[in-house]
């Protein structure tokens, strides 16, 4: 399939309201919901426990019910992604609850991958007040990209203004100091990104191209013009923020149902490549589905484009990425075996193709493909065709790269020792 069919595509994504930068969460308001499990007793802190328990039982169950699936292993994740949304969605409400700018790992490490985490990815953040002035500092490490922009994390999710690597003013260690406000002070000729009034989180952004080479840098966020409420804490400020918790986690947890049933629908075996809606600038993204049994093979042929990097994954029905540290189901384009034809051959099987690019879908016969082209100026062209595997030889060139087992491991290892680094404290 040429590019012209995947741009058709992916103006039918987008016509049906399918953008990888921000989301619409289904479902009925959760103000209904939240009255379904009245409390008794307001002062009870038991009652007030069980009506969050009962609440989150029934949220979770209506989350499920909203997602059938015959895979055991896609239901098996969905347990698993509920429990890691629960998590999620606490550490944002009691980071709100107390107000301070400090800086957080987010999740997309081995556990809360939400939306299609990127493999190649570290994503720091904080909540901030719209209508405070903040300062961030620190050091920029040697990743290939680095950005900050301010979003809204509160569903549904909403970018706005960001400061990429190549727009930052350093010294010539790295060391920055970037000045966040809603105005930019007069007197002030530094880095400064402007506090959009819909602001509601600060996130930072580390693509790693060399895994062995490149390194984090160290961040550090304080505000400015105010200190956090030191106001006692009271019984009706915890049970808002108990409401608030399932609230969050029930608009948050199914936001991706919709864009699954999509690409289910219009994409299987394929992609529509397509310009980010609410992510960095200058991104292009392809989404798509496979769907591949295990008597067949996925082959992808790619025409790589100049790019600051590009890269491709799988990902599971619940919008998480399937793990890239134990499976070869990631490849940037510093770590892909390129053809003697110029050409980049993927395939996607349930087995060890001995190619150097295997995509290994760790179990899934089905999931998502997601292509990334950062700091593009055009999208590559992709071709796709199933084949059985016994007949997948037929398919490649004679000279195609291929990959052996000390291959696999050796690419195993450096996944390992680069996630050590990566997500170190």
């Amino acid at each position: 399939m040429r590019l012209t069919t995947l741009l058709a595509l992916g103006a039918v994504l987008l016509a049906a309201g399918f953008g990888l930068g921000r989301a619409t969460a289904p479902g009925p308001d959760f103000s209904k919901f939240s009255a379904s499990t009245p409390v008794g007793d307001p002062t009870d802190p038991i009652a007030l426990w069980g009506k969050f328990a009962d609440d989150l039982r029934t949220a979770g169950q209506q989350i499920l019910a909203a997602y059938p699936r015959d895979p055991e292993i896609d239901k098996a994740e969905a347990l698993r992604y509920l429990l890691q949304q629960v998590e999620a969605a606490s550490k944002a409400m009691l980071t709100r609850q107390t107000g301070e700018p400090a800086l957080l790992r987010l999740g997309a490490t081995t556990i809360n991958k939400w939306g299609l985490d990127a493999a190649d990815a570290k994503y720091i953040g904080a909540v901030v007040d719209s209508a405070g002035t903040y300062r961030l500092h620190g050091r920029v490490g040697s990743a290939r990209l680095f950005a900050v922009q301010l979003s809204t994390q509160v569903v549904p999710y909403e970018a706005y203004d960001e400061i990429t690597g190549d727009q930052l003013r350093t010294d010539a260690d790295g060391n920055f100091e970037l000045l966040i406000s809603r105005e930019k002070p007069a007197d002030w000729n530094g880095n400064w990104l402007r506090m959009d009034p819909g602001s509601t989180d600060l996130l930072v952004r580390e693509y790693y191209r060399d895994w062995e080479a490149e390194r984090p840098g160290t961040y550090y966020l304080e505000r400015l013009d105010e200190q956090a409420s030191t106001e006692p804490l009271t019984l009706a400020t915890v049970a808002k923020l108990l409401d608030d918790t399932i609230g969050q986690f029930y608009l948050r947890a199914p936001q991706w149902q919709e864009r699954s049933q999509q690409l289910v629908r219009f994409v299987a075996n394929k992609v529509a490549m397509q310009q980010t809606e609410g992510g960095l600038a200058a991104n292009f993204y392809g989404p798509g589905w496979f769907e591949v049994d295990a008597d067949e093979a996925l082959l992808i042929e790619v025409d790589p484009v100049p790019a600051a990097m590009w890269s491709v994954q799988l990902g599971n029905y619940w919008w998480e990425s399937i793990d890239y540290l134990g499976h070869t189901a990631s490849y940037n384009d510093s770590q892909v075996a390129t053809d003697p034809d110029g050409r980049v051959r993927f395939v996607i099987a349930h087995e060890d193709p001995g190619l150097a690019n295997w995509l290994d879908p760790a179990g899934h016969t089905e999931g998502m493909i997601l292509f990334r082209q950062l700091q593009a100026q055009a999208l590559m062209p992709l071709e796709f065709t199933l084949v059985k595997l016994e007949d997948l030889e037929k398919h490649l060139p004679p000279e195609v790269v291929r990959a052996g087992p000390e291959d696999r491991e050796a690419s195993y290892a450096m996944r390992r020792r680069h996630a050590a680094v990566r997500w170190a404290p």
